[in-house]
């Protein structure tokens, strides 16, 4: 059989999409039984990862995408998700210090989020630091935030491909490599 316009390829996508669907649904339901709390309306996508589950608090109709890996270098360090939260593809959040992400905070493609250290040698015991993330706050796509940087504050956005290494103020807007304050959002 030969393909023709497509009569083949519909039947291959309807069942990557069921299959992605299935999976989904699963994941979902696996981390909603394995997490400290997980809110209602809140979805887990194929490739989800959360390495300590049971200190992992997510809030109501949050969105954790595909390839997400949450981890942490200690046991016992939280990671608490506010409500709305949209988390995207192969994002990387460590937890080793502490992680809260605010309400309706949206984390683009492929950022990687720190809250410890290691000093000078990388296999020293890690150095907690607790990270808050606001509000309201936009992180693009493959920004780096730095152990260096303890809050974002709300309404923030954090522009793609940017290494915050301090703190941002609540409004900013950060660029570059290290991210710099170019504006502020309006109130």
């Amino acid at each position: 059989m030969s393909y023709t316009g497509g009569k083949l390829l519909f039947p291959v996508r309807l069942i990557r999409k069921i299959s992605r669907l299935v999976i989904g649904v699963a994941n979902t339901l696996i981390y909603s039984a394995a997490c400290k709390s997980v809110g209602k309306g809140s979805r887990f996508h194929q490739g989800t990862w959360i390495g300590e589950p049971r200190v992992v608090e997510i809030g109501q109709n949050c969105f954790l995408g595909r390839g997400l890996i949450a981890s942490s270098e200690l046991i016992g360090k939280g990671l608490k998700i506010g409500d709305g939260v949209q988390i995207n593809s192969d994002v990387r959040l460590d937890h080793t210090g502490g992680l809260t992400i605010g309400n309706r905070t949206l984390i683009s493609e492929q950022v990687i989020i720190y809250s410890h250290d290691h000093g000078l040698d990388p296999r020293s015991t890690p150095i907690a630091i607790k990270k808050i993330i606001g509000a309201d706050v936009w992180i693009g796509a493959r920004a780096i935030v730095m152990p260096g940087c303890k809050e974002i504050g709300d309404r923030a956005i954090i522009g793609a491909g940017a290494l915050v290494t301090r703190d941002v103020p609540e409004g900013a807007i950060v660029a570059g490599n290290p991210a710099r304050i170019i504006n502020r959002r309006p109130s």
